[in-house]
């Protein structure tokens, strides 16, 4: 591909990229020199009405026609109209802040998780295989070392304990020294692993008893990809501090960070901010997507083809972990590099993410567009059921 060579000297070498230059994309297909690809990671996690949906197209050029950006200094009507519906999704009193990404969500959690304590009790507590992002502070809450270490020294205050052991959570809050725990419902880059039921319900317990706060990471299992709008509901609690990015500006740049109304009330102008944040054409992106997404006959099917995959990939041989449309397929400790992996769906111009873990097994991670159909899913099990002859 010529133009890599042309890029390589362009850019900083912080991706490994797929061998695609992309042209057009389209529904749940990439398109690429003549070439169509089944789009399995859908932006990573980001694409949920599909490429190029026409009603998010729609919106987006409306707003462009009255403004793109006039700054935070002014009320704007597509945040306003974009925070309600974001509200609605949310059981409770919540307030947000509007930023760019998933880690700029994080680290304005992190900063307004402190502010109802001392300085004695501002540590964070974070959990093994936890991805927060990459900035200083999002970066400090995740776990995995090859992320970490070129960066030392991180943020002090920082734990970690096993994900999914309530032991553990306990006998760090027993110290009282915490201010906040974070968590994901469903750990997305460790290659989709799934916590015990009722995981999260004692782990809110555990954080009220001790006078901790919660915040949830839905910045990859929310916006419908479990079967239903946030991760967090199937085990009914309410977080303190949500972050909310991906798929919640339709494939535009916009991050949310929704505290409880007690946290709001100590956010003073001046404490955080952003030039670019809840920019207007995201937030009208923004709002189809909730629109869309927030029903029950959308989530319902999310949840059946969820279903209908991990069964069919059962029957194939496979374990499968992970809800909805949120899957990772577990392939065991194989010969195989996750590169060889990736090349093979290639081939058969399918798009899957491959992930070994650190729990030393191989995992397929798919985020595909909650739009795809059952009849496109089969063109992935075709794959898979070839992958399993050459393991």
């Amino acid at each position: 591909m010529a133009v890599k060579k042309i890029a390589e000297k362009l850019f900083i070498n912080t991706y490994t990229r797929y061998p695609i230059l992309v042209q057009r994309a389209k529904g749940v297909f990439i398109y690429s020199e003549g070439k169509k690809y089944l789009d399995l990671i859908g932006g990573i996690g980001v694409i949920a009405l599909g490429h190029s949906n026409q009603e998010v197209l729609k919106e987006i050029k409306r707003q462009l026609n009255l403004f793109m950006h006039v700054s935070n200094l002014f009320w704007q009507e597509p945040q306003i109209k974009f925070a309600d519906e974001f509200l609605k999704t949310l059981n409770g009193n919540y307030r947000i802040f509007l930023s760019n990404s998933g880690a700029e969500s994080v680290e304005a959690a992190l900063k307004f998780a402190k502010l109802p304590f001392s300085e004695s009790k501002r540590g964070f507590l974070a959990f093994y295989g936890s991805f927060h992002g990459r900035t200083h502070g999002a970066l400090s809450a995740t776990w995995k070392e090859d992320f970490r270490k070129p960066f030392y020294p991180l943020l002090p205050n920082f734990n970690f304990v096993e994900y999914g052991n309530l032991e553990q959570v306990e006998n760090e809050l027993k110290k009282k020294s915490y201010c906040a725990v974070i968590v994901e419902p469903i750990q997305g880059e460790a290659g989709v692993i799934v916590p015990a039921p009722g995981f999260l319900y004692e782990l809110k317990k555990l954080c009220e008893r001790y006078e901790t706060l919660l915040i949830v990471d839905e910045i990859q299992t929310g916006v419908g990809k479990t079967g239903k709008f946030w991760a967090y509901e199937w085990e009914n609690i309410k977080p303190d501090i949500l972050v909310s990015s991906k798929a919640i500006g339709g494939g535009l740049p916009l991050g949310v960070t929704a505290v409880s109304e007690e946290i709001s009330k100590l956010v003073k102008p001046g404490m955080h901010a952003s030039t670019f944040g809840g920019n207007p054409v995201a937030c009208s992106a923004g709002k189809i997507v909730i629109k869309k997404v927030n029903s029950k006959k959308f989530l319902k099917d999310v949840l059946s083809k969820g279903e209908y995959l991990k069964k069919e990939l059962k029957k194939i041989g496979f374990e499968v972990e992970g809800k909805g449309l949120m899957i990772g397929v577990k392939l065991g400790e194989i010969k195989k590099e996750p590169q060889d992996i990736r090349d093979f769906f290639l081939e058969r111009r399918i798009i899957v993410n491959v992930i070994k873990i650190h729990l030393g097994e191989t995992r397929i991670r798919i985020l595909p567009p909650l739009v795809i159909s059952k009849k496109e899913l089969d063109l992935f099990l075709e794959a898979v059921e070839e992958l399993k002859n050459t393991l």
